[in-house]
């Protein structure tokens, strides 16, 4: 694909390859248009990449500290026939055998991770909230009204992720050490755990630890946006970040909670924090 025609591409909403709680797929260009020129992109809580699908460019680094994530997007990146030709099989496995095959494949995978079924469980769960235990075993159902995106579909997605991807390093690590090796001119998007989620793999996050680690950021002239803790409904969840580490907060509408919608039955509208150090 010629570089005008990948810019093309990028201009439209990132297709998620993966599905993943707390994804701002809905977000990403109103973010994107915040970031200033860089050097090299950092992006130490990949989850589902909507942003790095627009930014990433060779010399990219891209992290989280959930193996079966990182295995995958290394998978999109490689060897992207394999996971189409897998999603395929466990799609039409699924068609033959509703809802069991699905509850086969959440054993499995909380038995041994691998990446390969996480993306099926991703793409097949309730509304695609990936959701773990305390445990850290995935225990969403699986979503009744949808049967899973069709293969051709699927497949067309993932070809798009794989040419957008080319030349970023993935890596497992925790955050910080990701961020070690950031310097001036670089630029840092940073999407953590947030303070009010208690449904995911990771444990809570240390927020003395994070602000830390963004003042070292701040010391080394490297420029960073934060997505936070926000609004939803009238409710407001926004975890204090200390004012003298960014320059500038807004809050971006992400749309309707669905965790709200599947949990509580109640449709809230999502106003979540974006914090900048520029």
């Amino acid at each position: 694909m010629s570089g005008r025609a990948l810019t093309d591409a990028r201009s439209r909403p990132a297709p998620p390859v993966i599905k993943w709680t707390g994804s701002k797929r809905s977000q990403a260009h109103h973010i994107f248009k915040q970031f200033p020129p860089y050097n090299r992109y950092f992006e130490p809580f990949v989850g589902s990449g909507a942003l790095l699908y627009l930014a990433a460019r060779p010399g990219t680094v891209a992290g989280d500290i959930y193996e079966p994530l990182i295995e995958l997007w290394c998978l999109i990146q490689t060897d992207v026939e394999v996971v189409i030709h897998d999603y395929a099989q466990q799609w039409r496995r699924l068609q033959q055998d509703l809802p069991a095959y699905f509850y086969q494949v959440r054993d499995r995978f909380n038995l041994k991770p691998n990446p390969l079924d996480l993306l099926f469980l991703t793409r097949t769960c309730v509304n695609g909230i990936t959701r773990f235990n305390y445990r850290g075993q995935f225990n969403n159902s699986f979503h009744l009204s949808r049967r899973g995106l069709v293969p051709e579909r699927f497949a067309s997605i993932a070809e798009a992720w794989h040419r957008a991807i080319q030349g970023v390093a993935f890596v497992c690590q925790d955050y910080a050490e990701t961020l070690a090796e950031a310097s001036a001119g670089d630029f840092v998007y940073l999407d953590p755990p947030y303070a009010g989620n208690k449904q995911r793999y990771a444990k809570n996050l240390d927020a003395e630890r994070f602000f830390a680690v963004l003042e070292s950021l701040n010391r080394r002239g490297v420029r960073w946006a934060l997505s936070f803790d926000g609004k939803r409904g009238l409710q407001d969840y926004t975890h204090p970040v200390p004012k003298e580490l960014y320059k500038q907060h807004v809050l971006v509408t992400s749309g309707n909670s669905a965790v709200g919608k599947v949990l509580n039955a109640v449709v809230e509208v999502v106003d979540e924090s974006l914090y900048m150090n520029y």
